[in-house]
């Protein structure tokens, strides 16, 4: 920064503390920022109090947002876990980096954040849920010690991992919470009569029972939301360090998780960082999950040209020095294993979201949500009443496993999407636009559509024919 600038600009005494203020912003931005990404399991964004949640008291993340800036339109590709979180550690989207479909390994020689950051002098760890592989790939630092138990968040080793001053740090805090079958938290605390259900949920008792128990995770994970940020508070590298809260995809209980609908792929996604982000901001800015590696690169100090990413930096946004990232946020989903093929492609410019089934003429089948056993409850609940003549239960079974081959819904006004506006003659130009562009995403990741989502497809993308060099 030049010093004449300064001086030219104000008075003198003026000028030497903006500029020695500059320089030192630049210090410390300079030598890389910490970094404390929490990650929550299946939770549906609504049900964060800051995001309108009222079934739920969320203190901890309500806070977190309140002291930086929350995100309004933040998106993942896949609302499923494995492909949730290859997409967040790589900065690549499914095709790419071979997580298309759920329980499937990113194509050998990915690199992730642990490459990128950890070339950059980060230690980058995770506690908790990983569901990422190969190792390879994802060379997280262990912050488990001896004695932690499976995907349990390790307290003790969390408190290590930041009290270290072996360089910067980048520490992914992933919870269980609030996946199924909800075991955590206590459910005597919610009244099933009292509890709102949203309007792609039958009211039945079963239904409001099992919802007892997945707000009981919800809180859970808000406790442990707090005791990360006390554990952080305590290594005293709070002012310096970006904290990052996402709910991840949607929940198992339908219309969410396993779709492309707007209540899967939405996130809540809010960020603190103490100096750089401005307290009681919030964003309509379109972000993916692809784009938090670029923008962790760029925390860490480095330019971003040479990286073969697809998402891009949204530091500006974080800075408050831009309120737009990106035009549109795209989506996809593949159901082989988890049932039979049925692909779906979608997009949204956060205004409108467009979905198109390749597949309308088959019947949606997800196997963890239709066994007669299943732990999910609400299916077979709804499915029964359906049975027994029940109009609205019959018209959220026919939504659920017949879908029409286009979807158009105004999502700033009907995020559960119930009314498809596709046959609408009003949308026809705002759908045609849509297609157009997520037929030229597609193209550009070389994602063949309906042949993905089969046994060989999966093959076929492990063994990389489905791509071309780039």
């Amino acid at each position: 920064m030049s010093t004449k600038v300064c001086f030219a600009s104000r008075g003198f005494r003026s000028a030497i503390y903006i500029c020695a203020a500059a320089l030192l912003s630049w210090a410390s931005f300079a030598e890389g920022s910490n970094i404390v990404f929490i990650l929550a399991d299946d939770v549906n964004y609504d049900a964060i109090g800051c995001y309108g949640g009222e079934n739920v008291a969320t203190p901890n993340i309500d806070r977190l947002a309140a002291e930086g800036m929350q995100f309004n339109h933040a998106y993942s590709a896949m609302a499923m876990c494995a492909p949730f979180r290859a997409e967040l550690y790589t900065g690549l989207y499914p095709v790419r980096n071979g997580v298309a479909s759920n329980h499937t390994s990113a194509r050998p020689g990915t690199k992730s954040v642990c490459h990128y950051l950890g070339d950059l002098g980060y230690r980058v760890g995770l506690t908790g849920k990983k569901h990422a592989s190969p190792a390879e790939t994802f060379p997280f630092e262990s912050v488990s010690g001896e004695g932690a138990k499976g995907q349990s968040l390790d307290w003790e080793g969390m408190s290590r991992f930041m009290e270290n001053d072996d360089g910067p740090f980048c520490l992914f805090v992933c919870s269980q919470n609030a996946h199924a079958a909800w075991t955590e938290g206590d459910a005597s605390q919610f009244d099933p009569d009292e509890i709102k259900l949203l309007p792609t949920q039958h009211d039945n008792p079963k239904t409001r029972e099992v919802m007892t128990h997945y707000y009981a995770e919800v809180t859970a994970l808000d406790a442990q939301v707090g005791r990360t940020l006390e554990i952080l508070k305590k290594s005293g590298k709070e002012d310096d360090t970006l904290v990052v809260f996402s709910s991840e995809q949607g929940w198992a209980l339908g219309f969410s998780k396993w779709s492309n609908w707007n209540m899967g792929i939405h996130t809540a996604f809010v960020a603190r960082w103490p100096e750089r982000v401005a307290p009681h901001s919030k964003t309509d800015a379109l972000i993916q999950m692809a784009d938090v590696v670029p923008t962790f690169i760029e925390i860490a100090g480095s330019e971003l040209e040479g990286y073969d990413l697809d998402g891009s930096s949204f530091l500006s946004v974080l800075e408050g020095r831009k309120s737009v990232h990106r035009k549109f946020v795209y989506g996809l989903h593949n159901n082989i294993p988890e049932g039979e093929p049925y692909p779906i492609r979608s997009i949204s410019d956060g205004k409108f979201h467009y979905l198109w089934n390749l597949s309308p003429e088959s019947s949606y089948h997800e196997k963890h949500v239709m066994a007669k056993d299943s732990r999910l409850i609400w299916w077979v609940s709804m499915e029964e009443a359906a049975k027994a003549g029940d109009i609205e239960a019959k018209k959220l079974v026919q939504k659920y496993t017949r879908r029409p081959a286009k979807e158009l819904y105004r999502v700033n006004a009907d995020k559960y999407e119930t009314n498809n506006l596709a046959d609408n003659p009003e949308y026809a130009d705002v759908k045609k636009q849509l297609r157009l562009e997520l037929e030229r995403w597609m193209k550009s990741q070389r994602d063949p559509g309906a042949a993905l989502d089969t046994v060989e497809g999966r093959e076929a993308l492990k063994a990389e024919r489905f791509l071309e060099s780039r």
